[in-house]
């Protein structure tokens, strides 16, 4: 009797079938994010690329009238957003909302673990156009938030192909517990996240962003990779996606230092990303 395949080559040569269905980029999204870095941009045009896409559009109205964001009054249109909640946040919800319906499954195990990647990859997506505001890099908030949104998109690769391989019984003879699950996903998904991103012709800072953000090495000319690595450590030291480790000192690492960021400018981050955890 053969020994079954480590789970890592099984999910290899799951991802390298023919007719695998990888998860798609909402080309929206990437409309939304290159409208919003260009001076022409208006309210008119973000709602109608939002509106263009009916299914989208209800999510933004369903999280725009959450208790993060709801008003006296109920939001019912695109427009009314636009209105209340400004051009730019609106599109962030809608960048935001394009993504969200990956991390969805009716598996019981496969959800929980996707709600607690979708939190910190919104956490990540907030908190990314915070820093780029706050250190003087407006010009790059917009592409900020993206990077972080999808950073970690390798390990939703990761684990959809896992949840397709269970349920069809192909890794039945592997059992996959918590501890083999983290230690796939730690070790996978930045190769996976750059496939992924690259097969979506993403623009190559992106790329770089999904396979450079734990690199032992990294180029701190990368602005946005630099953002998102600073993001990771925040998030862990939360416990954000994950388990608090208290020990992550990211006011005194070298992203910090490459972006300027002061330890009391580390502390308002973390209120900022706490505060905002619910939402996601």
């Amino acid at each position: 009797m053969t020994s079954p395949k480590p789970i890592k080559e099984q999910i290899r040569e799951y991802l390298n079938r023919s007719g695998v269905q990888l998860p798609v980029f909402n080309p929206v999204a990437l409309e939304l994010n290159a409208a919003l870095g260009n001076e022409d941009a208006s309210p008119a045009k973000v709602e109608a690329m939002i509106c263009k896409d009916p299914a989208l559009a209800g999510q933004v109205l369903r999280m725009a009238n959450s208790s993060a964001f709801a008003g006296l009054t109920q939001i019912v249109t695109v427009r009314q957003a636009l209105m209340r909640l400004g051009m730019k946040q609106v599109a962030r919800l809608a960048i935001a909302a394009s993504q969200h319906s990956l991390y969805r499954s009716q598996d019981s195990i496969a959800s929980d673990w996707l709600a607690r990647l979708w939190r910190q990859a919104y956490a990540s997506a907030t908190g990314a156009s915070w820093i780029a505001e706050c250190t003087g890099r407006r010009h790059a908030a917009e592409s900020a938030f993206l990077a972080g949104l999808l950073h970690d998109i390798g390990k939703l690769l990761i684990l959809r192909a896992i949840e397709d391989l269970t349920a069809h019984g192909d890794a039945e003879k592997t059992q996959i517990t918590p501890e083999l699950l983290l230690e796939v996903l730690d070790s996978l998904h930045c190769e996976m996240g750059f496939e992924l991103m690259q097969h979506w012709n993403l623009p190559e800072a992106y790329c770089l962003v999904g396979r450079d953000h734990h690199a032992e090495r990294f180029d701190s000319t990368q602005e946005l990779l630099v953002i998102v690595r600073l993001l990771d450590q925040v998030c862990a030291k939360l416990g954000i996606g994950g388990t608090p480790d208290p020990e992550m000192m990211p006011a005194a690492s070298a992203e910090a230092q490459a972006l300027g960021l002061s330890e009391v400018q580390i502390a308002e981050l973390e209120i900022f990303l706490e505060d905002g955890a619910a939402f996601a």
